[in-house]
């Protein structure tokens, strides 16, 4: 029995480590950068990212304020709908990280 607990924790833990490790992972691949708000892909550097790469890191949390900031200001009235969908998703996955 005592062996079964054993086993219980070690994967227990390890499920543990594994959801953390991903985490990290998923928190370091918002590939703009917090202070200047440019978007690096594969060593390039861009002065503005997609509307896609914005998505990915608003599902974290972790889209920079200076991106949320000036996001769809140069498009049309669907644009600047769905910024503001990502920029309430951030928001809302930012506050869930900080829980």
């Amino acid at each position: 029995m005592n062996k079964k607990y054993t086993l219980l924790c070690a994967v227990l833990a390890g499920l543990i480590v594994t959801g953390v490790s991903a985490n990290a992972i998923i928190r370091s691949t918002c590939n703009y950068d917090p202070t200047t708000g440019y978007y690096t892909y594969d060593g390039q550097v861009y002065a503005h990212g997609t509307m896609n790469s914005a998505y990915q890191c608003a599902l974290s949390g972790i889209l920079p304020k200076i991106v949320s900031d000036s996001l769809g200001m140069y498009g049309n009235v669907l644009t600047k709908e769905r910024a503001l969908e990502l920029i309430e998703t951030n928001k809302i996955n930012k506050e869930k990280v900080n829980e």
